[in-house]
């Protein structure tokens, strides 16, 4: 079994998978929360699936772009659950993870992560055609982000109210949203990427394996 972890903001979740696919799955706003949170959600998302700890095989970790303490802080729980169990690790870009989750959009897909100081971390993937990424992962100002876009995009990730009026106002009906519930960031996605690497053979050096932070170490 896989247990996926992803703190790269205040919007935490688990998630376990295994060859029959998504087992559960639990999602919350830990805020800054992560430390004091983070285990004993493990431990009961476990217990309500009647396994335990030497049940699992890989452990897989959000890398970010995100919070730099919430990164931290998963990155610690997955070295730590992965070396004291013997098991794999693999990381996850929380990029990849939210454009996978919107893969069949029909236009582009613009996947948020914000960062702070009025700047998001993203990139530009095309649907399920081909899932592959226009260019490079950017830490951009929404006004950036706009000028490089000439054609409908599906945003999601961290959109609120606000960023949401800013994004139409710029792009007008280029601008499309998922629903608020279609929009959370769900770790059964993470999950599922994570176990596709895994059984393909591949896996993490755990020594080496460390966070994406795209910028400044900024709180969320």
């Amino acid at each position: 079994m896989l247990l996926a972890i992803d703190t790269a903001t205040a919007l935490t979740g688990l998630a376990c998978y295994d060859q029959h696919g998504l087992q559960a799955e639990c999602i919350w706003q830990s805020e800054r929360n992560h430390t004091r949170q983070l285990l004993p959600q493990i431990q009961m998302l476990l217990q309500h699936l009647s396994r335990q700890p030497a049940d699992l095989q890989v452990v897989a970790i959000a890398l970010g772009p995100g919070s730099w303490s919430g990164l931290r802080v998963g990155m610690s729980m997955a070295k730590g659950m992965a070396l004291a169990g013997n098991l794999q690790i693999l990381g996850v870009n929380t990029l990849d993870a939210l454009a996978y989750q919107h893969r069949y959009a029909t236009t582009l897909i613009c996947p948020l992560i914000r960062l702070g100081r009025h700047r998001f971390a993203t990139v530009i993937v095309q649907p399920l055609e081909d899932g592959q990424r226009i260019g490079a992962y950017h830490n951009l100002t929404l006004t950036e982000l706009c000028a490089m876009i000439q054609e409908p995009v599906l945003f999601c990730g961290d959109i609120d109210a606000q960023v949401q009026a800013e994004l139409q106002q710029y792009l007008g009906t280029n601008a499309l949203f998922p629903s608020a519930a279609a929009n959370m960031r769900r770790p059964g996605y993470l999950a599922e990427l994570a176990w596709q690497r895994f059984v393909a053979g591949e896996h993490d050096n755990l020594a080496q394996l460390e966070p994406i932070y795209l910028g400044e170490p900024v709180r969320v």
